[in-house]
C-alpha cells in the first residue's frame, strides 16, 4: 500500500523554534507568555492565540530562523515614514498573528496556521543573515 502523509504547517514550524524569554512558569505544568498583550497561560503541549509560541515541557517555543516575509522599501511605505524621510527601511515577518483581523494585509502569512486557505511560503534565515542584509 502507497500512503502518503501529508505534513502541516504546523509540523514543520514546530522545529524551527528556540526556547523564549518572555514568560513564566505559573504551576501545574502551565507557563504565562508574555510576547504579546494577551499574556496567554499555554498548558503543556497547547499553543498560545498566536499559535507559533507554545509550551513544551515547561518551557516557551517561540519562533526562530525563518521569515515569511522580508522586505527592503522607501520608509514613506511605512508608519513611521516620519522618521527618516528618504532613507530605505528594511522590515520582515514571521507566521501567525494574535489577531484575525478580516481587512489584515498580511492575511496569508498571519492565518496561516489557522486557515487552510491562507497558506504562504517562509525561508531560512538567522538573525545574524537578517542584520547582514540590513547593513548591505
Amino acid at each position: 500500500m502507497n500512503v502518503t502523509q501529508t505534513i502541516t504547517p504546523k509540523e514543520i514550524l514546530s522545529k524551527k523554534t528556540k526556547e523564549g524569554l518572555l514568560y513564566k512558569d505559573i504551576g501545574n505544568g502551565r507557563i504565562e507568555c508574555y510576547s504579546c498583550g494577551h499574556r496567554c497561560a499555554i498548558g503543556e503541549g497547547r499553543d498560545g492565540i498566536c499559535k507559533v509560541r507554545f509550551n513544551r515541557g515547561g518551557k516557551l517555543y517561540v519562533p526562530w530562523g525563518y521569515v515569511a516575509a522580508l522586505q527592503l522599501d522607501p520608509i514613506e511605505k511605512k508608519p513611521f515614514f516620519h522618521a527618516l524621510p528618504g532613507n530605505l527601511a528594511m522590515s520582515f515577518g514571521m507566521l501567525g498573528c494574535d489577531y484575525q483581523c478580516g481587512y489584515c494585509q498580511n492575511w496569508l502569512t498571519s492565518q496561516t496556521l489557522r486557515d487552510s486557505k491562507a497558506s504562504a511560503e517562509f525561508q531560512a534565515v538567522t538573525p545574524e543573515d537578517i542584520a547582514f542584509l540590513a547593513h548591505q
